[in-house]
């Protein structure tokens, strides 16, 4: 998937705010990262370069 990058990235992000106490924030990064999954999973597929951050 040419967006992995961005999943792990939240992954990592929710990881860090659930070992500093920050539950809330952990949870609504688990909602942008099903947000994310979702909407990737809906694109066309182009194929064009899209594994890059800001592509």
């Amino acid at each position: 998937m040419p967006h992995d990058w961005m999943i792990r990235v939240l992954e990592d992000l929710q990881t860090y705010a659930r070992l500093h106490g920050l539950a809330a924030l952990a949870e609504q990064l688990d909602q942008a990262r099903l947000l994310a999954l979702t909407e990737i999973a809906n694109l066309p597929q182009t194929g064009a370069g899209l594994d890059e951050p800001g592509a």
